[in-house]
């Protein structure tokens, strides 16, 4: 049993980093489609978007779910890779050098029994302890409706992609269902949109 979670935990952690990877491969068309589809899902029954300040709140009763992101950043909620995938929230191009977009990605995991927060903290720690992958930080931390997280920030084995990736991970448990906030982008810019990234991740909230 601990094998094939292991193995799930690993599988979710590669796609992570495989999203940054393949992005630098000329996956630059879905942010555009991404703004289309923004267009249409926020003003649709499942999903309503709201200003507030310089930022948009995204509300998902289906999931029951909200989070804030900037308003001129893309959101997508289709060509996701993954049945897990919600949303995904892609910041502007600066200019001609910059080959990705930063992005966000918010997933939720379901499972067939409640999953203990520390438990799957532990899982993920575990899993990420493979050569090539330093981690830079893991730590508890409480999002602004209360709730307790889990961050970890690591650096994915290098590979062809003409930048350096840097990946951050935030989670929380709520029964059997494990959410999962996915920070990917170039290490050279993860400082400078780290506040944004910040204050997003800090607003989830889950609803219900």
């Amino acid at each position: 049993m601990l094998r094939r979670r292991n193995k799930a935990i690993l599988c979710m952690l590669t796609i992570a980093a495989m999203m940054v990877l393949i992005s630098s491969l000329g996956m630059l068309k879905q942010p555009i489609l991404a703004q289309k589809n923004a267009t249409i899902t926020s003003s649709s029954s499942s999903t309503t978007a709201k200003t507030m300040n310089n930022f948009l709140t995204y509300q998902n009763p289906t999931y029951g779910i909200k989070i804030q992101y900037p308003s001129d950043w893309t959101i997508s909620q289709t060509g996701l890779r993954d049945y897990t995938n919600i949303v995904a929230f892609y910041s502007p191009l600066g200019n001609l050098s910059d080959i990705i977009p930063q992005q966000l990605l918010l997933s939720r995991t379901r499972y067939s029994q409640n999953i203990a927060l520390n438990d799957y903290s532990k899982l993920v720690n575990d899993t990420l302890k493979q050569p090539g992958i330093q981690i830079v930080e893991s730590k508890s931390i409480t999002l602004t409706g209360g709730a307790i997280a889990h961050r970890v920030v690591f650096i994915p084995p290098a590979g062809s992609a003409p930048f350096k990736p840097e990946i951050m991970l935030v989670w929380t448990v709520k029964g059997n269902n494990i959410y999962t906030l996915s920070y990917n982008g170039d290490a050279t810019k993860y400082h400078i949109f780290l506040p944004t990234i910040e204050k997003m991740i800090d607003s989830f909230e889950i609803t219900k």
